[in-house]
């Protein structure tokens, strides 16, 4: 299943889709698609679709 992570460094945010894989007893997770700083609504929009995550993070949402 994967999810959207928003790590943040100082007062940027990145973003990734990520999915949890469990490998060798330990859990470790692949990023499948990075997704930049900020990136736009529309092509957050897009990649949460393709990727079947279901939720927008709180800072999106007020924006669309």
């Amino acid at each position: 299943m994967a999810y959207l992570r928003v790590s943040r460094r100082g007062k940027r945010r990145y973003y990734y889709i990520v999915e949890a894989r469990r490998s060798s007893g330990t859990i470790r997770q692949k990023v499948l698609e990075y997704l930049g700083r900020d990136p736009e609504p529309k092509r957050l929009k897009r990649a949460l679709a393709y990727w079947g995550v279901k939720a927008m993070p709180r800072t999106q949402r007020k924006n669309t």
